[in-house]
């Protein structure tokens, strides 16, 4: 009888142990699948952070700025109507 108890005790000690490797493991591999996720999520927003800043420079260019302002009546200042403002305290760039 106490072989019986003992066999049974190393049997459910094994397959606990097994139990807990199995799910140590899954744990592991769906880790590293939302890692992998992560990543790709974090490549696509650099992608389009890329494609916004080529976006806002084309949007910017002086060339297509220019026509615009042209038609709206704005243009380019003459030195004497140029005013500088300077906040004190604040640093000159």
């Amino acid at each position: 009888m106490r072989f019986f108890l003992l066999a049974v005790a190393t049997i459910a000690g094994l397959v606990y142990s097994a139990k807990e490797r199995v799910e140590e493991r899954h744990a592991g591999v769906a880790l590293g699948y939302e890692i992998a996720q992560a990543l790709r999520t974090q490549r696509a927003l650099e992608e389009e952070i890329n494609q916004l800043r080529i976006d806002r420079a084309a949007l910017l260019d002086p060339t297509r700025l220019e026509p615009i302002a042209r038609k709206r009546g704005y243009r380019v200042p003459a030195p004497d109507q140029v005013v500088v403002v300077t906040v004190e305290g604040a640093r000159a760039p």
